[in-house]
């Protein structure tokens, strides 16, 4: 899974209640991934599957940081930041 491909799973946590999980299906660059975005305490949790390429993940987002596994392998790097954009009507 590509580093472009996390930052994605990462920004996908936005506004995620505190009550529920909140499900994960889409495609990116050709890998579907699906999963759950949940929150626990100030830590947003993103785990799921790569269908694509076979691997399972977990990363934990707090304080501007992501680290967790991805297909057994230990990923760590800055959280992407998440810009919010401008409708404009026509």
């Amino acid at each position: 899974m590509t580093k472009l491909i996390l930052t994605t799973l990462a920004a996908a946590g936005l506004a995620v209640p505190a009550f529920a999980a909140t499900p994960l299906d889409f495609t990116f660059e050709g890998h579907r991934i699906v999963g759950t975005v949940d929150l626990k305490g100030s830590t947003e949790v993103i785990k799921g599957r790569d269908v694509t390429a076979g691997h399972d993940f977990a990363l934990y987002v707090k304080d501007g940081y992501v680290t967790g596994d991805v297909g057994g392998q230990f990923v760590s790097y800055p959280a992407p930041k998440r810009k919010l954009k401008a409708s404009t009507a026509g």
